[in-house]
C-alpha cells in the first residue's frame, strides 16, 4: 500500500481569546524575516487558519474553509494541536464517525447499494482500491461514478447536492473545486495500472479458464467537445455527424457480461484501422503481470477479437498473428486473396443447401494457408516465410439483396419514365431523330441520370429499358458478409460471435444516449483522463446491469414472477430503487423494510438486498477485563465462604 505523505503546513502559532461567553484557542500562520539591525526573526504578517475545538488549549483542529481550499490534501487527515504543534491522523470514514459527532441523518440508498455491490462483484471496487487508494480518492472516484448513473451526467455541478442526501462510499461532501483536482490527480500511468488489476481480479476471480478462450469486442467511437483546450480534441470522422472537433474513444470489452478489458482515448483525427497496432501493444504491457490466484507465473490470456469492417486490413490481420491474438474480422472484400475465395466459392454460397434455417443464412467456409512476415522490419520487403490457416467465413442474407433490389429497380423505374418523357418530346419536336440527338438527352436531375446510364439499355429508337443483369451485376456482392478467422473453423459460431459484438454498440448507446456523456464538459487536459475514467466504469456498470436483466427475461424466474422489465429503462429502475431510505448514525446504518415489487427489483439485476451495519462498541466504564471478573466474583462470595466453614 502507498505512504500517504503528511501535508507540509506553514508556521503556525497558538493564540487565545478570552470573552464574557468563555475562552477558545485559534491557529494562526505567519511569515517572519530576519532584522539585520535588530539581529533577530521579525513577523511580517499572520493569519487565523482555525479554531481548537473542545474548547481546550489542545485538540482536533476546525479549519477555515479557503485554508482547506489551499491545502485539499488535509481533507484526508485528522489535524490536532499538540504541545509540539501540528498532529497528524489519517481519516477514513470510521475516524470522522468516532472524532465528530455525527446526528442520524435520513439518506436515498437503495440505487447507490445496488451499484455499490455490483462494483464490489465486478471487481471494479477493488481495482479502484489497488491502484487510487491515497487520500481515498478509490472512494471518492466510486462516488463520482455513482453519481454519474444515477443523475445520467456528467456535469459536475450538481454533485454537491447530490452528496448531500444520497448514501455514497466517501459520505463527505466535494465542491466543483476539489472534484476537478480529483481529477487533475489520476494519471496516464495509474489508468493502466487500474486495467491491469481489474485483470488480475478477473484472473483470480475466475481463474485461468476465463482467459483461455474469452470473445471481446472492439470497437470505438466519437464523443465531441466545444473545448478549445484538449489536445486530442481534432477534426475527424464523426459518427454523430456534428461539425466540431472529437476525441476518439476506444473499448475492449468481454461480449458476453459486458465487463470491460480495456479502453482508451486518442486523437479525433486517427481513423479506426490504424489503431490496432498499438493497442496490442499496450494490452501486452497492460497484461504483463496478470497472474492467477493460484499460481504468480504471468502469462498471455486467448483474447479473441471480434471487430467490425473498419478495422480490416492485412497490416491489423499480420499484428494479430505476430502478437499472438486470435480474431473474427469482418472483411471489406479489398483483399485480393479474400475475393478469390469468395468467388470460387459463390455459386456454392447461392444454392439453396447452404441455407442455415436457424440463422435464414446462406453459409460455407473454406480454409486458407496465409503467409506473412512474422518478424517485420521497416522499409523492408515483407519476407512472409511463416504461415497460419485462416478460415474463411462466408455468409448471404437474401433479404437484403432483395431488398437492395427492389430500391434500385423503384428508382430506375422512375428515373426510365422521366427519361422516356423526354424521347417523346424529342420525336414530337424533330422530323427526324439522329443518334446524335439521342446521345445529347440527359435529364436535369443528374441522379436520376445516374440510374437510367447504370441500369438501363437502349432500344433502336432511343427509349430506355430496365436490364435485369446490369442490377444483378450491381448486386453481386450485396447481402454477402465474409468474416475472417484463425481461431473458429465452423461458420455458424462465427456468426455467432460476430453478432454478439453489438455488446460494444450497446455500451456506446448506454454512454452516449443513456448517460449523456456524448459532450466532455471538460476545460483542460489535466482533468479530461480522470474524468473519462469515471465515465468509462459508469457505462460499463450500467451495461452489466442491462445483461443480467436480460438474462433474467429468458430465465424461468421471470415467468413465475409475471414482470417483464424489459419495458422498463434501467434508468426508471435505478429511480425506483432510488425510493429506498437509509438511516445513518454515528455506530453505523439501517435501510427501511424492503418488499413488494423492490424485492423483485434487486433479484432482477442480481442484488442481495440490502444489509444493515452496526458497530457496537461498549463505553469504556462497561469494560471489565478476565482478572476483574474473577476478582469480583471471588468478592462476592464471602456469605458461601462463611457456609463452608460451618459445613
Amino acid at each position: 500500500m502507498p505512504q500517504i505523505p503528511v501535508p507540509k503546513l506553514p508556521c503556525a502559532k497558538l493564540g487565545i481569546v478570552n470573552s464574557k461567553s468563555g475562552t477558545y484557542y485559534y491557529v494562526q500562520t505567519y511569515t517572519h524575516h530576519y532584522d539585520k539591525v535588530k539581529k533577530r526573526s521579525v513577523r511580517d504578517s499572520q493569519k487565523t487558519i482555525g479554531t481548537v475545538t473542545g474548547g481546550g488549549k489542545y485538540g482536533v483542529i476546525k479549519f477555515k474553509q479557503f485554508f482547506l481550499d489551499e491545502h485539499p490534501e488535509l481533507e484526508n487527515f485528522i489535524v490536532s494541536w499538540t504541545k509540539d504543534g501540528f498532529s497528524y491522523k489519517l481519516a477514513d470514514e470510521e475516524d470522522f464517525s468516532t472524532i465528530i459527532e455525527r446526528p442520524i441523518e435520513k439518506k436515498l440508498a437503495g440505487a447507490s447499494w445496488a451499484l455499490q455491490k455490483l462494483m464490489g462483484d465486478s471487481g471494479i471496487g477493488d481495482a479502484l482500491r489497488e491502484t487510487f487508494s491515497s487520500y481515498k480518492r478509490h472512494l471518492k472516484l466510486a462516488s463520482i461514478v455513482l453519481y454519474m448513473v444515477i443523475k445520467r451526467t456528467n456535469s459536475m455541478h450538481h454533485y454537491e447536492p447530490f452528496s448531500k442526501v444520497t448514501w455514497l462510499p466517501w459520505s463527505r461532501t466535494m465542491n466543483d473545486g476539489q472534484i476537478t483536482r480529483l481529477f487533475q490527480s489520476v494519471t496516464y500511468d495509474e489508468v493502466i495500472r487500474f486495467f491491469n488489476a481489474l485483470n488480475r481480479n478477473y484472473c483470480q476471480k475466475y481463474g485461468k479458464d476465463f482467459y483461455k478462450r474469452v470473445f471481446v469486442a472492439l470497437d470505438s467511437t466519437s464523443v465531441s467537445t466545444y473545448s478549445n483546450n484538449l489536445s486530442l480534441a481534432e477534426y475527424g470522422h464523426n459518427k454523430d455527424g456534428d461539425d466540431i472537433p472529437q476525441i476518439n474513444y476506444m473499448l475492449v470489452c468481454d461480449e458476453v457480461t459486458g465487463l470491460p478489458i480495456y479502453a482508451k482515448v486518442y486523437k479525433g483525427n486517427v481513423v479506426d484501422v490504424t489503431t490496432v497496432k498499438n493497442l496490442l501493444a499496450e494490452l501486452k504491457i497492460m497484461h504483463s503481470r496478470v497472474t492467477s490466484s493460484n499460481n504468480k507465473e504471468d502469462f498471455v490470456p486467448t483474447l479473441i477479437f471480434v471487430t467490425d469492417r473498419g478495422y480490416d486490413s492485412e497490416d491489423n490481420l499480420q499484428y494479430y498473428l505476430i502478437h499472438h491474438y486470435s480474431f473474427v474480422i469482418r472483411s471489406m472484400l479489398r483483399s485480393k486473396w479474400v475475393k478469390d475465395v469468395l468467388l470460387e466459392n459463390y455459386d456454392k454460397l447461392m444454392e439453396d443447401n447452404s441455407l442455415d434455417t436457424y440463422t435464414s443464412q446462406h453459409m460455407c467456409s473454406a480454409q486458407v494457408e496465409y503467409k506473412y512476415d512474422d518478424f517485420p522490419v521497416d522499409k523492408k520487403y515483407k519476407s512472409n516465410k511463416a504461415t497460419a490457416n485462416i478460415s474463411v467465413h462466408m455468409y448471404f442474407d437474401e433479404k437484403i439483396r432483395a431488398n437492395s433490389r427492389a430500391v434500385i429497380k423503384a428508382n430506375t423505374a422512375v428515373s426510365r419514365d422521366e427519361y422516356n418523357k423526354l424521347v417523346d418530346k424529342l420525336y414530337a419536336e424533330n422530323e427526324t431523330v439522329t443518334a446524335k440527338l439521342l446521345s445529347e438527352l440527359k435529364m436535369e436531375d443528374a441522379t436520376k441520370q445516374k440510374f437510367v446510364n447504370h441500369y438501363c439499355v437502349f432500344d433502336s429508337k432511343g427509349y430506355a429499358k430496365i436490364s435485369a443483369d446490369k442490377i444483378d451485376e450491381k448486386l453481386k456482392f450485396s447481402g454477402i458478409m465474409v468474416l475472417l478467422s484463425d481461431a473458429i473453423t465452423d461458420a455458424k459460431e462465427a456468426y455467432f460471435a460476430y453478432e454478439r459484438r453489438n455488446t460494444v454498440e450497446s455500451n456506446f448507446q448506454i454512454f452516449k444516449d443513456h448517460l449523456n456523456f456524448d459532450r466532455i464538459y471538460s476545460s483542460s487536459d489535466r482533468a479530461f483522463l480522470g474524468k473519462f475514467l469515471c465515465q468509462l466504469i459508469a457505462a460499463s456498470l450500467k451495461m452489466i446491469f442491462n445483461t443480467r436483466i436480460r438474462d433474467y427475461e429468458k430465465s424461468d424466474a421471470a415467468s413465475k414472477d409475471g414482470l417483464k422489465f424489459s419495458n422498463k429503462s434501467l434508468s426508471r429502475i435505478l429511480e425506483d430503487l432510488d425510493t429506498i431510505m437509509l438511516s445513518v448514525y454515528k455506530g453505523g446504518y439501517y435501510f427501511d423494510e424492503i418488499a413488494g415489487i423492490y424485492k423483485t427489483m434487486y433479484k432482477v439485476i442480481d442484488i442481495p438486498l440490502p444489509e444493515a451495519k452496526h458497530k457496537y462498541e461498549p463505553d469504556q466504564d462497561d469494560r471489565i477485563t478476565d482478572e476483574e471478573l474473577n476478582a469480583e466474583y471471588e468478592k462476592m462470595d464471602e456469605d458461601l465462604v462463611e457456609i463452608e466453614k460451618q459445613l
